[in-house]
């Protein structure tokens, strides 16, 4: 039987495929360009909250793979479908979720583990009502809190698991401490690749750590980038066939994005491309990404919410503590 080292060795090998025009998508006729015109406040969505907060950890094997400005997209779109999202930039390292919303929070997360600013202070407002959550460095004293702020956390926690349909944690590239504190604890990991051979072997490398860490997590993938839909396709299912056969996991494809000059031009004048040019083929892609993933509505029956993930986290950082920082 081959190898798990073989195995990555073919997946590298397979990436390159055939170009082909990528597939039309179906124009979202009812999407404005205008932020003016599609924003809108919490007040006016009208969605009721039956069951705790949906956790996803979005994440990514590498670096430039274009994960927090999926993130950044995807968030604005589920709030175009009338969900409640909240965004926080869990990348400690580089936060920049709000460089390409063109937004400069005044607090962050930081700011609520010190005692400084409540939750509710430190939320930013943004397009279509989304709310974020800046990162910070603070996040990894959080192991060391004491019960009381502890309890306090939750309780605000807790607070906005009644105002939010979904939270986005938009995390770090890699599998390190910080990074993987965020994937142990989510309900829910989507792991964003390209084509790319070092992305794709990287992106499998994340799951397997995480996998090891969150083995109840569903995961799922999306391929940003392809040149095109048969690529896209190709590359998920190689990823997908390695997961299961050497880790016994099933990953969900939600789609693929083709590389669009739109995005990049978007990047630069930081805009989100789903608001600036909501016709584009990326913008399109989106949306169809993201009425996949709330299509079901499956929320998780038993430990979901915000209290669960600090739980979770919490107990992640101890274990650390306890193994004197070994995985």
């Amino acid at each position: 039987m081959p190898d798990q080292a073989q195995g990555l060795r073919t997946l590298a090998d397979q990436s390159r495929i055939t170009v082909n025009a990528p597939s039309p998508y179906i124009e979202d006729e009812n999407v404005s360009s205008q932020y003016a015109v599609v924003e809108k406040s919490y007040d006016k969505i009208s969605s009721k909250i039956t069951q705790a907060v949906r956790v996803i950890a979005v994440t990514s094997g590498k670096g430039g793979v274009g994960k927090t400005n999926f993130s950044t997209n995807l968030a604005l779109t589920l709030a175009y479908r009338k969900r409640r999202v909240t965004v926080v930039d869990a990348d400690l390292g580089l936060a920049n979720l709000h460089v390409i919303l063109g937004i400069t929070p005044h607090f962050t997360l930081e700011h609520v583990l010190r005692g400084e600013r409540t939750l509710e202070e430190a939320l930013y407002t943004g397009p279509l009502g989304i709310r974020i959550l800046g990162g910070a460095s603070g996040i990894a004293d959080m192991a060391n809190l004491d019960s009381s702020r502890r309890d306090i956390l939750i309780s605000a926690l807790q607070n906005l698991d009644r105002s939010t349909d979904i939270l986005l944690l938009d995390t770090g590239a890699g599998v390190s401490d910080s990074v993987l504190s965020f994937l142990s604890a989510a309900q829910e990991v989507l792991v964003v690749t390209t084509p790319e051979p070092t992305a794709l072997t990287d992106a499998y490398a994340t799951i397997k750590t995480v996998v090891r860490q969150n083995p109840d997590a569903i995961f799922r993938l999306v391929v940003n980038m392809s040149r095109s839909q048969s690529e896209g396709d190709a590359v998920a299912n190689r990823l997908k066939n390695i997961a299961d056969r050497f880790l016994q996991k099933k990953i969900e494809y939600l789609g693929q994005i083709p590389y669009d000059v739109a995005v990049p031009k978007a990047v630069r004048a930081q805009q989100p491309f789903v608001l600036s040019d909501p016709r584009c083929l990326a913008a399109q892609a989106i949306r169809s990404i993201a009425d996949t993933l709330i299509a079901p509505e499956e929320l998780p029956a038993q430990g979901a919410g915000l209290s669960d993930l600090l739980s979770r986290m919490h107990g992640f950082f101890t274990r650390r503590v306890e193994r004197g920082g070994r995985g």
